[in-house]
């Protein structure tokens, strides 16, 4: 496999090097130290023929493991827990499942990554890892999974979607027999767009089939940090015979406040007709989508850079494109602090978007939680979990928010924390909102949510 050969020759060029600098100490000495530089060379060239065969070893014993999971006709699953009580939320009890089946991640800190969505009137649950491979499940026995094949590798054909964590698929969604996908698409050299395939639903074979895709693409070379991994976006959901498609602007940051490309924006694109209208601008990485067809807003959330994750309300977004001030403003900061006047100037962060003109959003958090997928849990919109996958708990970024809006729903009026030591990847809710499905990358497990009958 391509890493194996990739590591072997990285560790040997490693080797090379050191030993060319050892061979230039040696010269600058006495010709008496040289015999002792020479035979501990030796001897350290003997330890590192050591670590290599030991490191051959073990990539040979992981590429068995993963002709294991490749050859593998199912994922599995075992209960790690049933049926307790998710802390501070009594009405509902959490079982959370584990697999050693999915292994590659969308970040250093997890296992294994992956979409959840339900099927066939929520009696099954279709799944797909980062990487590319689907499978499905009975709801009553999420335990196995079977793998679906699919003609995916035919249509992504580049390395990276299948070798590198900045890349790899973003979101799923079912619409009764048609399952949609987004991903990182590759356009050209070191130019990257995003892009949406579609299959129906075939247990036996998915033949995705190109349905949508940016007009431009990023470069990897501009001038503005090119990051795949925190500025993709890539959240679908459903409204009327539309899709509400969320972009980020892949830390190209001007793209956002621009209307003559799709990036950084919340997109409605027609599913007949592929027409493309923008919603709203202004936006970093948009993780969580929900339209409220009763009270006619969507909710969002949305990635800060260090600091200043958004929730924001979009009210009657079907009137006027709204700006929501990335990345002229922002609670949050730059990662770094020595970046150019010209780069300030495009990205200064203003600490306050009413005063220059844009939508405020409804809560911020400094430090950044990681915010993820956003889930209503009440027939009127006015209750919702809001997923959170960074790395410390203390940070209450590694669980799940609950947040409940006023009559007007225009505020937070309760906001609690529930900690689950665990990154919440997606969330996917029932129609009768007693049923809720997580996937926990920090463990790849899936969780299952149950509201009590009481």
């Amino acid at each position: 496999m391509k890493f194996k050969t990739q590591h072997i020759y990285q560790l040997l060029i490693v080797l090379l090097i050191s030993l060319l600098i050892t061979g230039y100490a040696i010269n600058k000495k006495n010709s008496a130290s040289k015999k002792n530089e020479i035979l501990n060379i030796t001897e350290q060239l003997k330890i590192r023929n050591k670590q290599i065969t030991k490191i051959q070893e073990n990539l040979i014993k992981s590429d068995d493991n993963i002709n294991n999971l490749i050859n593998s006709s199912q994922i599995e699953f075992k209960s790690v827990y049933e049926n307790k009580t998710l802390t501070g939320f009594e009405n509902y009890k959490i079982s959370k499942y584990q697999t050693s089946d999915i292994i590659f991640n969308a970040n250093i800190k997890a296992i294994g990554s992956a979409f959840v969505d339900f099927f066939n009137n929520e009696r099954e649950l279709i799944l797909a890892t980062y990487d590319g491979v689907f499978a499905y499940a009975n709801f009553e026995n999420i335990k196995k999974f079977s793998k679906i094949n699919s003609n995916i590798s035919e249509i992504i054909k580049y390395d990276e979607f299948y070798l590198h964590d900045h890349y790899g698929i973003k979101d799923i969604f079912t619409d009764n027999e048609n399952l949609y996908i987004s991903y990182i698409g590759k356009k050209s050299d070191n130019c990257y767009d995003l892009k949406i395939l579609s299959a129906k639903i075939n247990k036996q074979f998915l033949n995705f089939n190109n349905f949508f895709q940016t007009v431009d693409c990023v470069n990897k070379n501009n001038k503005h940090e090119y990051y795949a991994h925190q500025g993709a976006g890539g959240r679908m959901i459903k409204i009327d015979n539309s899709i509400l498609f969320s972009t980020g602007e892949f830390r190209n940051r001007p793209l956002a406040q621009k209307l003559d490309n799709e990036y950084g924006k919340i997109l409605k694109i027609n599913i007949e007709t592929k027409d493309v209208k923008i919603v709203s601008y202004g936006h970093r990485n948009p993780q969580g989508l929900y339209y409220s067809e009763k009270y006619d807003f969507i909710i969002s959330t949305e990635h800060g850079p260090k600091g200043g994750d958004e929730i924001n309300i979009n009210h009657k977004p079907f009137t006027r494109v709204k700006n929501f001030g990335w990345p002229i403003s922002s609670y949050g900061e730059h990662y770094k602090k020595n970046y150019s006047d010209e780069k300030l100037k495009q990205a200064p962060l203003n600490k306050s978007h009413k005063k220059f003109g844009f939508e405020e959003p409804i809560k911020y958090f400094v430090p950044s939680i990681g915010i993820s997928e956003i889930i209503s849990l009440s027939e009127n919109d006015d209750k919702y979990l809001v997923g959170a996958m960074g790395n410390e708990i203390v940070e209450q970024d590694l669980g799940l928010h609950y947040i409940e809006l006023n009559q007007n729903k225009d505020k937070i009026i309760k906001h609690k924390y529930f900690p689950l030591n665990e990154r919440v990847r997606d969330m996917v809710i029932s129609n009768n909102k007693k049923k809720i499905i997580l996937f926990l990358e920090t463990t790849s497990s899936i969780a299952v949510i149950k509201k009590s009958t009481n």
